[in-house]
């Protein structure tokens, strides 16, 4: 399988065993958010930030408005079982390929589900090690259940992706097997917030740059 990837460096890598995955939103590498996110985390945490196209293409336009959006055919076009082989397939590249020891990884919207799945006990060694998700999308209990490392969550107030009940299970989840966790909730945040906001907007504006003090501060502390 070929994942075309976008890689981000900092000008000085403090630790060469060590690096970032960058699990994305339905807008994907092309959306230069993303982009210009990755090479922030990239300067923030002194580590390489490698970002793989997740939709071979296909990303959802960054002209469409996510509010406005029809999914159901695209998501058949890029089934859980397609994203999983293609995050293999980047983990594979930045372990034997790059000889990484340990990866951390922060996880975006549609990217949020699948840093936890990454995370499951099965996959030590060979999976996440550390992870940050920031208003996921579809994620299920039984993927938090399966977290086998320390996982930071940024939430948002008005996000009805991972609302109030959704947020409460994962911390319910998360306490009761004992974890290495933390939940932020950032008022006045809507779904997105930690990578497309509204900067104009005091309240997005400063949960966008909380959520990235988050994953700094996360990935730093336990990478």
């Amino acid at each position: 399988m070929i994942v075309q990837i976008y890689h981000a460096y900092p000008q000085t890598i403090s630790n060469t065993s060590n690096a970032i995955l960058y699990i994305s939103d339905i807008y994907g590498v092309p959306l230069l958010q993303n982009k210009l996110l990755a090479d922030s985390l990239a300067r923030g945490t002194s580590l390489p930030v490698i970002m793989p196209d997740l939709f071979a293409g296909d990303a959802i336009p960054v002209s469409s408005s996510e509010g406005s959006l029809n999914l159901t055919e695209w998501r058949t076009r890029h089934p859980t079982p397609a994203i999983d082989a293609i995050i293999n397939t980047t983990l594979s590249y930045m372990r034997v390929d790059l000889g990484l020891q340990r990866i951390g990884s922060v996880g975006y919207c549609f990217g949020g589900k699948y840093v936890p799945r990454w995370m499951a006990s099965g996959t030590n060694g060979t999976g996440i090690d550390v992870g940050f998700i920031a208003h996921p999308s579809g994620l299920e209990r039984a993927e938090i259940e399966g977290v086998a490392g320390p996982i930071s969550i940024a939430a948002g107030e008005l996000d009805a992706a991972f609302n109030t009940t959704l947020r409460r299970t994962a911390e319910d989840v998360l306490s009761a097997k004992n974890a290495t966790y933390q939940t932020v909730l950032y008022s006045g945040a809507p779904h997105g917030f930690g990578v497309r906001v509204d900067l104009s907007n005091a309240q997005q504006r400063f949960a966008k740059e909380g959520a990235y003090r988050q994953a700094v501060g996360w990935l730093g502390a336990w990478l």
